[in-house]
């Protein structure tokens, strides 16, 4: 077996890549990992890994590594987006909403940004400012989008009231919102 060692930096995150492609999580971490190890790794290494550990679910290394990274590229969009995907995840929906409030600002129709943004609101009981978010994205999204679709979705239950919303039983326990798909969150560009 050839060691990591026999590689550059640029080799170990081109094989990471193909690691990820291959769904081999292991081998893309332990390369990701060996080229983060560096005084200054590449933007590439800290977003890679990032996107790793989030999908492992170790949400705070992911925090961490898209920090260090928008410290040296405080206008990336994605992975600012992504950042807050981690907080959501991690059950952190109010630092979540906060980064992409912060994100929309400058990104005002930014369509990952307003569903989850919308989500997160929904969860909290706040359909209002939910719907408002879900009408922004369904006025400026194209309709071939991925998030038009689960807006549009998300917008009919909350009409129907059947939205993902905490709600407290009798007993007093919090009932779990109903679960979206979100493995392309990590992933997602549009």
């Amino acid at each position: 077996m050839i060691s990591n060692d026999t590689f550059d930096t640029d080799e170990l995150l081109a094989l990471a890549r193909l690691n990820v492609e291959k769904g081999e999580i292991d081998k893309a971490l332990a390369r990701v990992k060996q080229v983060l190890a560096a005084k200054t790794p590449p933007a590439e290494a800290l977003t890679l890994g990032a996107r790793l550990y989030a999908q492992l679910g170790l949400f705070g290394r992911a925090q961490e590594l898209y920090q260090r990274f928008l410290q040296s590229n405080p206008g990336a969009v994605i992975e600012t987006f992504q950042l807050g995907m981690t907080h959501m995840d991690a059950g952190q929906p109010r630092e979540a909403l906060a980064i992409w409030e912060s994100l929309l600002k400058d990104h005002p129709v930014h369509p990952p940004a307003l569903f989850y943004r919308a989500l997160a609101l929904s969860q909290q009981g706040n359909v209002a400012d939910a719907r408002h978010a879900l009408e922004t994205l369904l006025k400026s999204a194209p309709a071939d989008n991925l998030y038009f679709g689960r807006g549009k979705e998300l917008l009919q239950a909350l009409d129907n009231g059947s939205a993902p919303v905490h709600a407290t039983s009798a007993a007093g326990n919090a009932k779990k919102p109903r679960a979206l798909p979100q493995k392309d969150a990590y992933k997602t560009e549009h």
